[in-house]
């Protein structure tokens, strides 16, 4: 698993959201590194670190994230996720394998209805992105372009640096 280390002081681990990568918490690594030690990772599949075997599911990407949190002597490491690396952080912590935990706008505790929207709605996105992937750089130029593309998987996607966003939409 690929990972972004930077600034000093008790460690924290942030895990990204769907389709992100670790690039996407940019907008508070500054004030962050200013206090702590953080170490932010690429899931399975996304960024700079190779897709899982097999099937994906929380399960297996909580897995590979908690493999990385051993591997690296991170045992008991504070965790931020977002999104669905909030959904993976809330599991390590089930499982008794953190230290703080923050789960932000964790997905995947929806009912059949939302489940089958979310679905659908991201196999369309998914779809106009990759017919998008010839005059991506010139939309996520802009900031509505940006929103207009992330608007259903940021609160600010405005506000995210462009080639943040063209990597994430290119991974």
């Amino acid at each position: 698993m690929y990972a972004h280390r930077s600034g000093t002081g008790r460690p924290i681990l942030l895990v990204p959201g769907l389709g992100s990568t670790w690039e996407s918490w940019a907008p508070i690594l500054p004030g962050l590194r200013a206090r702590r030690e953080v170490v932010a990772v690429d899931l399975p599949g996304f960024g700079e670190t190779p897709p899982l075997p097999g099937e994906v599911s929380i399960a297996a990407l909580t897995d590979s994230v908690e493999s990385f949190v051993t591997d690296h002597g991170l045992t008991g490491v504070d965790l931020v996720g977002s999104s669905m690396g909030g959904r993976i952080v809330l599991e390590m912590a089930r499982r008794g394998a953190t230290g703080t935990t923050v789960a932000l706008d964790p997905g995947g505790f929806w009912g059949d209805a939302g489940a089958r929207y979310l679905d659908l709605s991201l196999r369309a996105s998914i779809r106009l992105v990759r017919r998008l992937q010839p005059v991506l750089p010139a939309i996520v130029g802009n900031p509505a372009g940006r929103t207009a593309l992330l608007s259903q998987l940021s609160a600010r996607p405005w506000a995210l640096p462009r080639q943040v966003v063209l990597r994430a939409l290119r991974s």
